[in-house]
């Protein structure tokens, strides 16, 4: 007779965990919170970024790409050639990539007088530029010219990459990532010696 009384609680009380797992999803999904929660899990699921294998590695096929930075003049990647360069995807309204930038923002003060930051970005200036003074990012914000034709394999949003100073892509994920976990950073610390 216990043995069955307990079945019957243990079943219950499952059940009502359900329903309380199935009710928060659903709140984080559908409520004005839920952005917040979403952004939230985002970075605190978002993996390390890893460098490509050495045969993965791969040359970078040109650097004519022409770009527009904050000012909206015209420059070119060309003048980046030879250096470190840190190239990611976002949109103001992206989600996912808004999940990526504030670390981002912490990989650009610690690298940026090293590294070349291209935050590209095919929004207008007003949204972006509303939005970069909101979350308080200094990293510099780059627009692409719709356009020209890119050198990369993908430019969907939250797409990131890391160029070689000697023209190797080495790093390259289409993931929202965390990209300043110590062993990405020592990478990169690597990656300025060769």
């Amino acid at each position: 007779m216990f043995g069955v009384f307990f079945y019957f609680y243990t079943m219950k009380l499952k059940s009502a965990l359900i329903l309380i797992a199935i009710g928060l999803v659903l709140l984080l999904m559908y409520s004005p919170l839920g952005s917040q929660g979403k952004l939230l899990l985002t970075k605190f699921l978002a993996p390390t970024p890893r460098f490509l294998s050495i045969e993965d590695q791969y040359e970078i096929p040109t650097y004519q790409w022409r770009l527009k930075d904050k000012e909206w003049d015209f420059f070119s990647l060309e003048q980046s050639k030879g250096k470190v360069i840190f190239v990611s995807f976002w949109a103001s309204w992206h989600l996912p990539s808004k999940a990526s930038l504030e670390s981002i923002e912490r990989l650009y003060k610690r690298f940026g007088n090293h590294i070349v930051f291209l935050i590209v970005t095919d929004e207008e200036r007003d949204p972006v530029e509303q939005f970069i003074k909101n979350q308080d990012f200094s990293f510099p914000i780059t627009y692409r010219v719709v356009k020209d034709k890119s050198p990369f394999k993908s430019m969907a949003l939250g797409t990131s990459y890391v160029i070689s100073a000697k023209g190797n892509i080495v790093v390259e994920t289409s993931r929202i990532s965390d990209w300043d976990k110590p062993d990405f950073t020592a990478g990169l610390s690597s990656l300025l010696k060769q």
